[in-house]
Order: structure tokens, then C-alpha cells, then sequence
């Protein structure tokens, strides 16, 4: 189940957070300006928490297996269609509305199936999944851009819209909602099956989520957090190249970014057990000030890398904590 959803993760995330790399050639052939091509990475961000919001229902209705076979075909079509881009609709339908369907079930649906397999190793696991986001930040803008300069930007597009439905789509057959339907328990402590021994699910329905202190503060503080981390990844390679640097290291720069990411997610859910998650979030906030500050200077290469492992530090930490909050809705803080 974990392999499955790491995979998935590498391969969706990794190419969803490439779009920076295809943006100078979407400028070259068409002049668009800059806010119009950044709109349509707008779009589809909206999509992809829209998307999250029935994905998650419907996933304790139909399963994992089938919603992520559904996102693999939406999103490698969108990515397909995108070699076909001609004008400004097209790029919106296109990458805004169908890859972002597409996206939208990579988290909801595989991190809500993580915590049905483990409890007592929950957090652990479900980290590893979200580490290959980092992992496919690091690695596919560099294929990307390496395939650009080989086949050129559409040619790339059919390629990596071909690979992700084939990757998501064979990795979702190996997904299952939950331990029941294996005939096993959490975690694997159990090797009997009885229907009446299945342990019961624990959580808050939307409905009872939307009355708690924690609900109104993370949905804001993630709004802040994505507006933020989505137009650095989306312009930080536009921004390289811009100041004379190569698309290659512009693609480094975001694979810097990735790799800083997996620290992050890693060091600061070791400091929340330690500090507590309140005071590890303020640490992320003053690393993500000093990160936009230096970027502020960034004028050299160096700078560009040492602004992306800051920036991604604190990136990765801030998912791995807000990932840890949402879990508390367990036990839930009543507003009245």
C-alpha cells in the first residue's frame, strides 16, 4: 500500500510541480503574458482542492483502486492534450480543469487510505508516502527539461502524460481501502480475521469538522501556505532563466527545492514531537521569512540554490506539520 502510494506521488506531484519548466516555451511560441499561463497553474491548484473535497467522500464509498485509476486516465489525458495546445481556452481546459481533476486525488485519496492500513505507525508511514513528492520534485523537472531539449515541449508533454497514466493507473490496482478487505488488521498485528473484531474507524464528518477551532484555522493557514509555495514553484524557473541561467539549472534549482523538502518533512516531524507542532509551525514561519527575504538578493546561482534548500526546508516541514494537524480532528476542539 505504501510502495503503491509513493509511487504515485513521485510520478504526480513530480510532474505537476514541473509546469515552471514548460513556461518559458509556452512564452516563446505564443506570447502570452505571464499572468495568463500562470492563470491556468491557478486554475488547476483550485481544481485539485475542489477535486479533494468529493474525492474524499467518495472514497470511503468506492475505494481507492478506482478513484486513483479515474485521476491516473484525467490527469495523463490533460497532460496529453496539452501537446495539442494552440490557444488560451485550450490551456485552460486542458491543464487547469482536467489535470487538475486529475491531481486531486493524489493526496485525499492515498493519505486517508494510509491511515486506514497503520495506526500505531500512522505518522512514519505516512510520511514516507509524502516524501515521494519530494522525490519526484527532484527528479522529473530535470527529465523534463532534459526531454524538452531533446523532443521539445510537446513531444515532452505526450511522454510524460503517457507515462503517469500508465504508473498511476497499474500502481491503483494494488491499492485497497482498507485491511478488512485483505482479510487483515492495522498494522499487521493480527493474522486472524473476524467481521466483528475489525476495529471501528475514528474521525469527525465534514459536518462535525466544520465546528472545531482546528478546521477554521489550518484551511486559511493552508490557503496562505499554497499561494505562497505555488507561485515560487511555478515562477522560480522562469525567474532563473530570466537572470541569464540555463533551463537546466533553472530545473535544478526546483530539484534543490525537492530535495530540502524531504529534510524538512523529516526534521521538523521529529522536532513537533519534541517542541510541540504550535512552536515547530512558528520555526517554518521565520525559515520561510529568511528564505523570501534572501531571495529578495538572489542574483547568482549559489544564491538561487541556497534560496531553494531554505525554501524547501521550510516547505516540507510546513506539509508534514498541517498533514499531522488535520490528524487531530480525532479529538477535536469544540468552538462552543
Amino acid at each position: 500500500m505504501v510502495a503503491a502510494s509513493f509511487v504515485i506521488q513521485i510520478v504526480a506531484w513530480g510532474i505537476y510541480n514541473a509546469y515552471g519548466v514548460f513556461f518559458n516555451p509556452l512564452l516563446d511560441e505564443f506570447g502570452w503574458s505571464r499572468a495568463t499561463i500562470s492563470g491556468a497553474a491557478s486554475l488547476c491548484q483550485i481544481m485539485t482542492g475542489l477535486g479533494a473535497i468529493v474525492l474524499g467522500n467518495l472514497n470511503d464509498r468506492f475505494g481507492p483502486r478506482l478513484l486513483m485509476t479515474f485521476c491516473g486516465i484525467m490527469a495523463g489525458l490533460g497532460f496529453f492534450l496539452m501537446s495539442q495546445v494552440n490557444s488560451v481556452w485550450q490551456l485552460y481546459l486542458f491543464y487547469g480543469l482536467i489535470v487538475g481533476i486529475g491531481t486531486s486525488g493524489a493526496d485525499v485519496v492515498l493519505l486517508s487510505t494510509t491511515a486506514r492500513w497503520f495506526i500505531k505507525r500512522r505518522g512514519m508511514m505516512s510520511g514516507i508516502v509524502k516524501i515521494g513528492t519530494g522525490v519526484g520534485i527532484m527528479i522529473v523537472p530535470l527529465v523534463a527539461v532534459w526531454l524538452i531539449s531533446a523532443y521539445e515541449w510537446r513531444t515532452t508533454y505526450i511522454i510524460i502524460g503517457i507515462t503517469l497514466c500508465i504508473c498511476v493507473v497499474s500502481s491503483a490496482q494494488l491499492l485497497r481501502r482498507d485491511p478488512a478487505q485483505m482479510q487483515q488488521y492495522p498494522d499487521g498485528q493480527k493474522t486472524g480475521y473476524n467481521d466483528d473484531a475489525v476495529p471501528t474507524e475514528a474521525g469527525l464528518s465534514l459536518g462535525q469538522a466544520i465546528h472545531t477551532r482546528q478546521f477554521w484555522m489550518l484551511c486559511p493557514a493552508y490557503l496562505v501556505l499554497f499561494f505562497c509555495s505555488m507561485s515560487v514553484v511555478v515562477h522560480i524557473a522562469p525567474h532563473a532563466i530570466d537572470l541569464g541561467f540555463s533551463a537546466s539549472s533553472a530545473a535544478a534549482v526546483i530539484a534543490i527545492f525537492g530535495g530540502a523538502s524531504i529534510a524538512g518533512r523529516l526534521v521538523m516531524g521529529i522536532t513537533s514531537d519534541k517542541i510541540g507542532s504550535k512552536r515547530a509551525l512558528l520555526v517554518c514561519f521565520i525559515i520561510l521569512i529568511v528564505a523570501l527575504s534572501e531571495l529578495q538578493l538572489a542574483a547568482e546561482l549559489w544564491a538561487l540554490a541556497l534560496f531553494a534548500i531554505v525554501y524547501g526546508f521550510s516547505h516540507g516541514g510546513f506539509l508534514r506539520l498541517y498533514h499531522q494537524q488535520w490528524r487531530s480532528f480525532s479529538e477535536p476542539v469544540p468552538m462552543d
